[in-house]
């Protein structure tokens, strides 16, 4: 009797640890899953602005330098002129990752630090409205996002929301 209560003993702590491996596994492979999404290709490629006004384009372009640098570039054109451009950088530095955006006619680029991504959104902040460009109501929040075949962009501020609406070519 007391070998078949061991035995029982046995077989039910075998069977306790394989479910306890199991999980185990399925959490290691969930965090796996979270530290991939740590890049932006999604952004990569031309894309051109969908909801601009009447009598205008706006295109994007975004390139991946490394794996810890993303640029872009955007321009408006009016009747065949360029009329408007910026650039920006997401950089990684320190394991944190920023977006750096320069307007036109700006020396100095404004940062913008991520507070939230995953797989195919980020969302960046600047806290203290230190930008280079005091005459501009500033944005505060950057959000990108990608849906689909179409690419987001949401810039808002106290008295500004902007949003850019993109289709890739």
């Amino acid at each position: 009797m007391k070998n078949a209560f061991i035995l029982l003993f046995g077989i039910l702590f075998m069977s306790c640890n394989q479910i306890k491996n199991e999980k185990s596994k399925t959490i290691v492979e969930a965090i796996k899953v979270v530290e991939v999404t740590d890049n932006f290709d999604w952004l990569l490629g031309e894309w051109k602005r969908s909801n601009e006004e009447v009598g205008k384009e706006t295109f994007e372009n975004w390139d991946k330098i490394s794996e810890t640098e993303y640029v872009g570039s955007s321009f408006t054109m009016q009747k065949g002129d360029t009329i408007y451009q910026e650039k920006f950088r997401l950089v990684k530095s320190n394991n944190n990752w920023s977006f750096k955006i320069q307007l036109q006619g700006e020396v100095i680029p404004s940062s913008f630090k991520m507070t939230s991504f995953n797989n195919q959104e980020f969302i960046c902040e600047n806290k203290a409205l230190n930008f280079p460009n005091k005459k501009l109501d500033s944005p505060n929040k950057i959000k990108y996002w990608k849906y689909g075949d179409r690419l987001y962009a949401i810039v808002s501020g106290n008295k500004i929301k902007l949003q850019f609406d993109y289709i890739k070519l």
